[in-house]
């Protein structure tokens, strides 16, 4: 219990310290790197679903059946801007469970031209992340983990880097039905600034989330509240900033910070039908997504995100399909192999 005591006043004092700027680094860090993760409606450290890269949320998510597991991933997020992830985890007697990935962030192919506009050749944008992780169980109900990140950015001519860790902590009840997750995430600085400016911390936030599974039902239900330390996530939304009101004492005009509105960009939440462990479908819900991403003239389904996981033999397959803008959906795909059981069914053979 001392762990998870010293894991709250940790996260209490980096909330304290990162809470005095409002400029951060390495954003495509907040962008899903997991497809059950996209299904589930961008993040829910409470609720596991088989997915290693899971862990890129909660590393406290410790899964000995996930021993020599490899997975990848694809998200075609916006336009054509793309991401790819690869993961291996390992089961340590003495350590715990440990995994490692790399995330690539493709932005796209940019044009070179000059001052009057001669095209000189073109050039790509992307960004990296690099990251080990580390749980294990302190009794039979938690475990925690934690996980120590390197990003790169490799904009034209200019680099960046930063250094960032993510710490974790998840409990399960003794009859499984019932979890609760925390995670302090991307808890670190950019130590190399392309642009050679200030130095920002990465997007930092601490999320706490709770997921239900019903004895007499195949369904899970997720709830999570993200930004713990950042009440006021409409400060840099237009039409939030636009939504005033005059005090008629003294004229003031202000906008109200203490409001529903401000509440519900905190909050996702997601379900999962369950029939049996080798198959999943999912649906998320993502409040921050839909008030700052639909239009109110046909906000259609963004916000919503759908997915399915299924274990066919050697392999799991994951799919989902998330709704950011009317533009367009973004969909993740995954696949999942068990490098062991190849390795047993060879000699087997």
């Amino acid at each position: 219990m001392k762990h998870l005591v010293s894991f709250l006043v940790f996260s209490l004092l980096v909330g304290e310290l990162f809470a005095q700027t409002g400029n951060t680094a390495f954003g495509f860090t907040r962008v899903p790197g997991s497809v059950v993760t996209s299904a589930l409606g961008g993040s829910q450290v409470a609720t596991y679903r088989g997915d290693l890269q899971q862990r890129m949320d909660n590393p406290a998510f410790v899964d000995s059946s996930m021993h020599q597991s490899v997975s990848m991933g694809y998200l075609n997020y916006l336009s054509t801007i793309n991401q790819a992830t690869l993961a291996y985890g390992h089961q340590f007697d003495s350590v715990g469970f440990g995994s490692a990935y790399l995330r690539y962030f493709d932005y796209g192919t940019f044009q070179e031209t000059d001052e009057v506009g001669n095209e000189l050749g073109q050039f790509k944008v992307v960004d990296y992340e690099i990251g080990v992780s580390f749980g294990r169980a302190y009794n039979e109900h938690i475990s925690y983990g934690v996980t120590l990140k390197q990003v790169f950015s490799n904009m034209y001519q200019y680099f960046g880097y930063g250094l960032g860790v993510d710490l974790g902590a998840h409990y399960t009840s003794t009859s499984g039905n019932f979890s609760a997750g925390l995670v302090a995430r991307n808890l670190g600085m950019e130590l190399v600034d392309p642009t050679r400016g200030q130095r920002d911390p990465l997007p930092w936030g601490v999320d706490v989330a709770i997921a239900k599974k019903f004895d007499k039902a195949p369904l899970m239900f997720g709830v999570q509240y993200s930004d713990l330390f950042k009440w006021d996530l409409a400060a840099n939304d237009l039409d939030a900033q636009n939504n005033t009101v005059e005090d008629e004492l003294t004229g003031e005009v202000r906008r109200p910070v203490l409001t529903l509105d401000n509440f519900a960009r905190h909050l996702s939440g997601s379900v999962a039908f369950v029939p049996s462990e080798r198959f999943n479908l999912m649906l998320g819900y993502n409040f921050r997504r839909r008030l700052e991403l639909a239009t109110s003239e046909r906000p259609a389904l963004v916000g919503f995100s759908f997915g399915a996981n299924i274990q066919l033999k050697r392999f799991g397959i994951q799919y989902a399909i998330t709704s950011y803008h009317l533009s367009g959906a973004s969909n993740h795909f995954g696949i999942t192999t068990n490098l062991n059981e190849w390795y047993s069914r060879r000699k087997a053979s």
